[in-house]
């Protein structure tokens, strides 16, 4: 690096610099034929280029679309994936990645069969996609992740993202309705003519990105609930909690914000300058690299009050600041997603006024809603496995549960 990292980590300040125009999360310039297996995707774009991005993605998380997700493909989903996976010895991980990749891959453009197989298969294409979307944590030999990463989108496009391709333009050429999802309005913006995926290994990252981003995180934040659920953070079962939100819905979406702020996904934002600056009072030389303590900001006491390190869903919290802190990030790079996974944010004020009903919960609350309901608990034999080959803290490789055996 050209000079130190900057690190910010009070709330406020965290916010102002997640707007400021001249930090951007392009800190590979690197191309994908030189070895950067994200190179071009929307989450690294800056400026215009990713104003221009989002403009032809958002439409994919238009509000009814969400409320589809939430109120009549997923409960579907779920359902099945549960009924089938959720008894005896279970991985808590690959379960919830098994359910949330299904939807991913529907946005995505990405056709499976539904099978578990092929359900387990593409969740594992996810795992490795993940370590490459955390390089900058990651501990070891990142070139060695990068090429794995860079092996695997391969593998992906020949075995999903191609034949899916196909396909819809199959479709699209006969005059047929096509899915909706980011494959398909891709191709329809080619015909269109706009460039923007005229580079079919661009399309083949974005995909990527989509389905990663619709069902690792997700999957790792619902371990991280029952980590606290289940009491596996010091003082056991929390029987009420477990109680409460296998019955109410509002309660599951509170322990799940609840969570992403005391463990976010990605505890640190990293940023590099564009241009010198002055960000939170700190300059900043062009080249830098800003670090945004998200863990340090979502524990600010003013804000979440004297025991802000604790787990306590039923915190209050001020009017203007969600529950979940700065987990989704904010300004232009918000997470695109974060209505899909956690719903409408929760606020002091909407929790204390209620949330209405036109309120979205989000898909990880429905998890932690069905997975309560139906007797999930510790795995005596298996104590859940953490995910060290980044210096995250926040991931799980196994999360061994056990469920109820059938008709018991």
């Amino acid at each position: 690096m050209s000079q130190d990292v900057v690190r910010i980590d009070d709330y406020e300040s965290v916010r102002k610099a997640l707007y400021h125009p001249a930090l951007s999360r392009t800190l590979d310039r690197r191309s994908f034929e030189e070895g950067n297996p994200r190179a071009g995707i929307l989450s690294l774009l800056h400026g215009d280029e990713h104003r221009e991005r989002r403009r032809l993605e958002n439409p994919l998380f238009r509000r009814q679309a969400l409320v589809d997700y939430e109120q009549v493909l997923f409960p579907k989903v779920l359902a099945e994936v549960l009924d089938r996976a959720a008894v005896g010895a279970v991985d808590l991980f690959d379960l919830a990645g098994s359910a949330t990749v299904v939807l991913a891959a529907r946005r995505a453009g990405v056709d499976h069969d539904g099978s578990p197989e092929q359900l387990a298969e593409l969740f594992e294409h996810v795992k490795v996609i993940a370590q490459a979307a955390a390089i900058h944590d990651v501990v070891g030999d990142k070139d060695a992740v990068q090429a794995e990463a860079i092996a695997l989108l391969h593998r992906f496009d020949e075995d999903y993202v191609l034949p899916s391709r196909r396909r819809r333009e199959a479709l699209l050429d006969a005059g047929g309705e096509a899915p909706y999802d980011l494959l398909t309005e891709a191709l329809r913006g080619l015909r269109g003519g706009d460039a923007t995926f005229a580079d079919h290994a661009l399309l083949v990252r974005e995909v990527a990105l989509f389905l990663h981003g619709g069902s690792h995180t997700s999957a790792q934040t619902l371990c991280n609930v029952f980590w606290f659920l289940l009491g596996l953070d010091g003082p056991g079962p929390r029987t009420g909690w477990l109680e409460r939100v296998a019955t109410s819905r509002l309660d599951a979406q509170k322990v799940v914000h609840e969570t992403l702020r005391l463990v976010p996904t990605t505890p640190e934002f990293k940023r590099h300058a564009e241009d010198d600056a002055e960000v939170a009072g700190c300059p900043v030389s062009r080249g830098g690299t800003v670090a945004l303590d998200a863990r340090a900001a979502n524990r600010d006491p003013e804000l979440f009050g004297a025991h802000a390190g604790t787990f306590d869903p039923d915190r209050s919290v001020r009017d203007d600041v969600p529950l979940w802190g700065h987990s989704f990030g904010a300004g232009p790079h918000i997470c695109i997603g974060r209505s899909v996974a956690g719903g409408l944010p929760l606020t002091g004020a909407q929790l204390r006024g209620g949330v209405g009903e036109a309120h979205l919960y989000g898909l990880i609350a429905l998890m932690v809603q069905e997975i309560a309901a139906r007797g999930v608990r510790t795995d005596p034999a298996r104590p859940p496995q953490r995910d060290d080959r980044t210096s995250r803290g926040s991931r799980w490789l196994h999360f061994p549960v056990v469920f109820p055996e059938a008709g018991r």
